[in-house]
């Protein structure tokens, strides 16, 4: 709990949505309502969903499932190499973005951080939730994400748990 005169903490956990399909669907806009899945080589030993998206997801496509499982759920599902240059790449963008906003930047893994604007906030938006919806708005037009934020790093995990995008301030 805050002391009586300190302010409370605002962490955003940015988390991009199937980060992977996202990007990959960058390259290909036509397969943007198709299911499509990143996969390893289904030939090999690696053949298994690393990312998917929501159209793939009607089917229970499950990341980490082997791809002729997921094939049986969605025959027409399109399978697309990685290409962990490309993430890497907007992995950057993204985090360039987040550092314009506040220099407490916590990268968790390639998709996701912690953002701390508890002192910075005020200077670019009303509340910390528009802040949140501002810089969202900001990296979505590039990869698109999902985020929870609230006064803890708690509360946002639970936010994307429960596929709530951000909770009230």
């Amino acid at each position: 709990m805050p002391q009586k005169n300190e302010k409370p903490r605002w962490i955003l956990h940015c988390d991009c949505n199937s980060f992977f399909a996202s990007v990959e669907l960058l390259a290909h806009p036509e397969l943007k309502d198709q299911p499509v899945a990143v996969c390893g080589d289904p030939e090999g030993r690696h053949g298994i969903i690393l990312a998917k998206n929501e159209p793939a997801k009607k089917f229970s496509i499950q990341t980490a499932e082997v791809v002729w499982q997921a094939r049986q759920k969605c025959p027409n599902l399109v399978l697309l190499p990685p290409h962990r240059e490309k993430y890497r790449y907007y992995y950057n963008i993204i985090n360039e973005i987040y550092k314009e906003y506040t220099a407490r930047v916590e990268p968790f893994s390639i998709d996701e951080s912690w953002l701390d604007v508890t002192h910075t906030w005020q200077l670019y938006a009303e509340s910390p939730k528009a802040l949140a919806d501002q810089i969202r708005e900001r990296v979505q037009q590039e990869t698109g994400s999902r985020w929870g934020s609230a006064s803890t790093k708690c509360l946002p995990r639970w936010a994307l748990t429960t596929k709530s995008p951000t909770l009230p301030p």
